[in-house]
């Protein structure tokens, strides 16, 4: 807890070890800066706080991280990672401080981090820098500011006992993670992180999680079973709902108030009806809010919705009203999907839920056909697939769900979807923080005749205008090896050869399953057959990387190497980047993604568009396809007719060949052209006809 002494007062007299834990959260920092300083209540600003004062300034800096600002009067906040004007109203800025020293070791948890808010009226503007922002005043005026206590870094911790109640009681609480509950719950900087679950022989859910659960009146009645609960997550954590489970065949969805009852198909035939569901009530969601009111207009005026008035509905009469509106023209309407998780359900995995509810992922169980070595060539379209992880285990083909980027939690090994596990979602929150903004990189060649690869993804990275430090080293030993993945590394590209007892090295072989633990974020294992090692290096402590399935060329590796570099180099996440990069060659099937493939190395793209080129009668063809797993809920700019385009949505346009050449000139993305893999810059230069 931070104490704040006011002037005039005996609370001044502080002790210096006061003093100093109050230097290292910034609180002091920030009280310096205000003028007439008093104490006010603690109500004074609506969120939890242990002091509360108030002065007059017209600029103040406050020190910390994480900045967000919230809208008042419309019960919204936003993070804040640009300078922004605010118009006249009630705002309340929020940053993180570490009030507290602690380890990033074993358990990152130790360390101990509060808020500092500040509530403020506008107008006025505010400019995130390296460590601080900076809010300015039209005039000096009254603001008050205050402290919350201090909590373990990450989100709350929630565990339940092994039974379906447990779990459904985990799942009710999932939503605590929403910052409002107005349909800007659809933008993703609305949806914090939902907490971690773990399981237990009691109930324990933090005082404060509890305090802020939503009140919905929405509620979930479910089959009393693992399988029928992972299901209904997504649709339970979206709306706020509260879980129930009982002797009942159906799931029913119920809201208080109003006259929903919807009783869904028997299970587990209701998956697709879930699915359905959730993609529905969050486009429109996405259409009404604020921030895009002018989205399909058309389809707002065919469902009678009236956006102003759908805003001041409650959460329970918002949805009987998306309930009423005709399904079949929403469900033409709505982008395609971002992401689904094919799953084993269970009370063990239930832990994975919050990371799947993260990236608001569709759940599916994981059903799917297991491929016999025929229709794997004939998938392939090569005769060569001859070893490798098609013999060791059952190869799948994810059947049924929806979704661009695809998971697979479950035994057996996909295709056309990356392969996770529970160890890979837990890797990823201990990566959550980083101690420095400069990402290290490491490139191994283990086999000379691969140099040219070395080369190219070398000068990749290095030309990347990206704080990165790039490491190259040739042949080295399984020791040398070992120690690169067991150094704090973000991304390690390996090139050369593997066995089936480890990467190959000068003096042998390097088994993953060997290392004391894996210290590198991310990999790209670009050696033939390199599944198993992959597979071992999350079990390690990765958190994704690239693999092959079987021998592969040299040339076509070096072809998917270069690709999959400058993809992941410009914010493209580690399944979006290889179902690019794999598309330089026939035998595509041949690499896949091991770990959390929506993982990426960097914050993604700033526009993540991937433009599809075809000829046509007067001139070319563009689909401008939007589409990134981090994304949900968001829009960005398209490189065409200046429109913006909602996550998942892909836009039709015809263009003259000079505008083509133009507009792939002045943007830097990746373009199919006749089925083939290029970027933007690239092909411009192959198709202007005065290069």
């Amino acid at each position: 807890m931070v104490s704040w002494g006011v002037a005039g007062t005996a609370a001044e007299q502080r002790t210096a070890a006061k003093t100093a834990r109050q230097d290292r959260s910034g609180a002091s920092t920030v009280l310096a800066q205000l003028n007439e300083r008093r104490e006010c209540p603690p109500e004074t600003i609506p969120r939890a706080t242990t002091n509360c004062v108030r002065g007059r300034t017209a600029r103040l800096r406050v020190p910390g991280t994480e900045p967000t600002v919230a809208a008042l009067d419309c019960d919204a906040q936003y993070t804040l990672t640009s300078a922004s004007e605010l118009p006249e109203g009630a705002y309340l800025l929020s940053v993180t401080v570490q009030t507290a020293d602690g380890t990033r070791g074993e358990n990152p948890l130790t360390a101990q981090q509060g808020r500092i808010h500040v509530r403020f009226d506008g107008p006025a503007s505010l400019r995130p820098t390296k460590g601080d922002t900076v809010l300015s005043l039209w005039d000096s005026q009254e603001l008050s500011v205050g402290v919350g206590e201090s909590t373990s870094i990450g989100p709350a911790h929630i565990q339940v006992p092994e039974t379906p109640q447990g779990l459904a009681t985990g799942i009710s609480h999932m939503s605590a993670a929403h910052h409002t509950l107005s349909p800007s719950r659809s933008h993703p900087g609305q949806r914090g992180h939902p907490p971690l679950l773990t399981t237990g022989e009691d109930t324990t859910i933090p005082t404060e999680l509890a305090n802020t659960m939503p009140e919905t009146g929405i509620e979930l009645r479910a089959p009393a079973c693992v399988e029928s609960l992972f299901v209904l997550a997504p649709l339970a954590y979206y709306l706020g709902a509260d879980v129930t489970v009982g002797d009942r065949k159906r799931a029913v969805l119920t809201a208080a108030g109003t006259d929903v009852h919807y009783e869904f198909g028997p299970f587990p035939d209701f998956q697709d009806e879930v699915g359905s569901m959730v993609q529905r009530l969050f486009y429109l969601d996405c259409l009404v809010r604020r921030m895009n009111p002018e989205s399909d207009p058309e389809l707002l005026e065919r469902c009678s919705l009236d956006p102003e008035t759908v805003r001041s509905l409650s959460p329970a009469g918002r949805l009987e009203r998306y309930l009423s509106t005709p399904t079949d023209a929403v469900d033409a309407a709505v982008p395609e999907w971002h992401l689904s998780t094919h799953t084993q359900p269970s009370l063990e995995r239930a832990r994975c839920l919050p990371f799947l509810l993260d990236k608001l992922s569709l759940i599916y169980l994981s059903n799917g056909s297991e491929l016999e070595r025929c229709d794997l060539l004939e998938k392939t379209l090569s005769d060569s697939y001859t070893r490798g992880a098609a013999e060791k285990t059952a190869m799948v083909e994810p059947t049924g769900g929806v979704g661009r980027v695809q998971g697979w939690l479950a035994p057996g090994t996909p295709i056309d979807a990356f392969k996770t596990t529970p160890s890979a979602y837990e890797n990823r929150y201990r990566y959550r923080k980083k101690e420095t903004d400069r990402l290290q990189l490491s490139v191994v060649l283990n086999d000379m005749e691969m140099s040219d690869e070395r080369h190219a993804v070398s000068e990749i990275y290095r030309a990347a205008d990206l704080p990165m430090d790039v490491t190259v080293s040739d042949q080295l030993t399984t020791g040398a090896l070992a120690d690169v993945f067991e150094s704090e590394n973000d991304f390690v590209h390996f090139i050369g050869h593997c066995e089936d007892d480890g990467l190959c090295c000068p003096d042998g072989t390097l088994s993953m399953s060997s290392l004391s633990e894996s210290r590198t974020r991310t990999f790209f294992l670009n050696a033939c057959g390199s599944y198993q090692q992959g597979l071992d290096l999350i079990e390690q402590g990765s958190v994704a990387g690239a693999v092959t399935f079987a021998d592969v060329l040299d040339s076509h590796a070096a072809m998917v190497g270069t690709a999959f570099a400058r993809l992941l180099s410009n914010g493209f996440s580690i399944q979006r980047a290889l179902q690019l990069a794999r598309r330089r060659i026939m035998m595509s099937k041949d690499y896949a993604v091991v770990g959390d493939g929506t993982y990426a190395l960097l914050p993604g793209p700033t526009d993540p568009v991937v433009v599809m080129v075809r000829e046509a009668d007067s001139g070319y063809n563009l689909t401008c396809e939007v589409m990134t797993p981090q994304g949900a809920g968001e829009s960005y700019d398209l490189p065409v007719d200046g429109e913006m385009a909602l996550n998942g949505t892909a836009t039709e346009h015809t263009v003259s060949a000079a505008t083509l050449v133009e507009t792939l000139e002045s943007n830097s993305l990746p373009v199919i052209f006749e089925g083939d893999f290029h970027w933007s810059e690239d092909l411009a230069a192959r198709l202007d006809p005065d290069f």
